[in-house]
């Protein structure tokens, strides 16, 4: 499991730049060569890069100390950006949980991640996806690095995903998961530890698989 203190202190300003260079390079990876014009549209175009600025935005504020004045009016900035956000995409990054660079929001709806839940480096979330507590107040879920949560999945409380953790669509998952396992059903059940190289994409190699091809290719026969 990475250690997702380090990849984000507790005690440092989040890095509002660098964390969201890291959000479009994963929208970005996929359209190798696209000149500027074609990122500008991109990026007004996919309502998870709208939310991941957002969310970046709202964490550079938690983790700074400004002049009230300055202070009072980007808080005002950033609730109503949130309030926009997440009435046009249906997507909710809670200012309060702590997600690593290089998360991709691929897809607009019903999408949740609440506070307290960690998500380390280069993960991947889909729609209808609700990663969050059980109940309020109790433990939310900690999620390794390079993860999947497919289309429609549910981590729900205080468990810990390890790094290249698959999540199929629809599966809900409720106990921890060892390093690259895959899982799908509900309750979620390992189907193989064939991790999420073949899902998230980072540049090197060809460009992998999707679909049905993808979810064959990461399960034992």
């Amino acid at each position: 499991m990475s250690e997702l203190a380090v990849a984000i202190p507790n005690d440092e300003p989040e890095p509002f730049l660098e964390s969201f260079r890291k959000d479009l390079f994963r929208h970005f990876v996929y359209f190798p060569g696209s000149s500027f014009a074609k990122k500008l549209a991109h990026c007004l175009q996919v309502e998870g890069i709208w939310a991941c600025f957002v969310y970046r935005f709202g964490r550079a504020l938690k983790t700074r100390a400004l002049p009230p004045v300055a202070s009072h009016a980007a808080w005002f900035a950033y609730r109503f950006l949130e309030i926009v956000v997440r009435i046009l995409t249906g997507i909710h990054l809670d200012v309060e949980a702590r997600i690593a660079p290089g998360f991709y929001v691929g897809h607009h709806g019903s999408i949740f991640v609440g506070p307290g839940v960690r998500i380390g480096p280069s993960s991947s979330i889909g729609q209808m996806c609700y990663i969050g507590a059980a109940a309020i107040g109790t433990g939310a879920p900690v999620v390794g690095e390079r993860c999947y949560l497919g289309t429609a999945c549910k981590v729900v409380g205080a468990v810990r995903l390890g790094d290249e953790v698959a999540v199929g669509a629809g599966a809900v998952v409720l106990t921890d998961l060892p390093r690259s396992a895959v899982v799908v059903g509900n309750p979620a059940r390992i189907v193989s530890y064939k991790g999420t190289a073949d899902v998230i994409y980072l540049g090197e190699g060809p460009l992998p698989v999707t679909g049905q091809r993808a979810l064959d290719s990461m399960v034992d026969r």
